[in-house]
């Protein structure tokens, strides 16, 4: 096992010229670089321990706060277009291959929103470099149907009053069983709790997507699923893995998990499997 860890931070330009900022846990000689997408109202400090205990195994992670997240320039909760996070992610991505060893393994991380933008961003762009994606309660569907108004008038709002802000309405307590990383979560001044009607419409036409597009992914899969998630919907994801014939797709389901699952109390269960996917791509 690995001794050291080097944290670091620093910034990158998005679109638009906006300023992102980016978290890393690195260590010497990486098996493998791990490029992580989080999910909507969190941000890359919220990864410290999965970075930290993954570099005692050998992996160097990497976590960009999304535009309007975190310590990233931009609206809270709010993009114009979906595929702003595909351009930023590609650029992100192309930032570490320039600091990983040439000939490091790099795998993408996605997790709720971020496993949206992950598997969006395998249909869209070149797996060329990619080993592998893994994708933690993936946001394809909320767990409980949305009603058709809200739908409806988040549509409208769109396009007359785009980035206005409403509650993402993420209870803290649905996230974890942990009640330390609740009352974290709950403390924490860079969780912004926000989402506008925009985002929302971008986000609901990327989840079309995902499906019409799904067998563009080249690339082999893990799905990392929590089987008593309240916030997104696990069999909607289940589905679409049992759809995908194509390429190696792995399902690991965690029956009593919540929607975090690396910050779950069995988080060190979720870390073992999760190496171990890691190192059969690699070999």
């Amino acid at each position: 096992m690995a001794l050291t860890v080097d944290r670091s931070h620093g910034y990158l330009e998005g679109v638009g010229r906006l300023r992102l900022h980016y978290q890393a846990w690195e260590t010497p000689g990486p098996r493998a670089a791990l490029v992580v997408v989080h999910g909507l109202a969190e941000h890359s400090g919220r990864y410290e321990r999965f970075g930290t205990d993954l570099a005692a195994y050998g992996y160097s992670t990497y976590v960009m706060d999304l535009r309007g997240h975190g310590l990233s320039d931009g609206r809270r909760g709010h993009v114009r277009r979906f595929d702003h996070f595909l351009q930023d992610l590609d650029r992100f991505r192309r930032e570490i291959e320039g600091l990983v060893p040439i000939g490091t393994p790099m795998f993408l991380v996605g997790h709720s929103l971020g496993g949206l933008i992950a598997l969006r961003y395998l249909e869209e762009y070149s797996a060329t470099g990619l080993s592998g994606a893994v994708l933690s309660a993936p946001w394809l569907s909320t767990a409980l149907p949305i009603p058709h108004w809200k739908v409806g008038l988040a549509q409208v709002l769109s396009s007359i009053a785009p980035a206005l802000p409403f509650s993402a309405q993420i209870p803290p307590e649905y996230l974890s069983h942990d009640p330390e990383v609740v009352a974290a979560y709950r403390a924490d001044a860079l969780v912004h709790g926000r989402i506008t009607p925009r985002l929302f419409a971008e986000i609901s036409r990327a989840m079309g997507l995902v499906l019409q597009r799904v067998e563009r992914i080249s690339t082999p899969l893990l799905f990392m699923l929590p089987g008593a998630d309240r916030l997104t919907a696990t069999d909607r994801t289940r589905s679409l893995a049992r759809s995908i014939q194509h390429v190696d797709v792995t399902v690991k389901l965690f029956p009593d998990g919540y929607h975090e699952l690396f910050n779950e109390l069995d988080r060190s269960l979720v870390l073992t499997e999760l190496r171990s996917w890691l190192a059969q791509r690699i070999r």
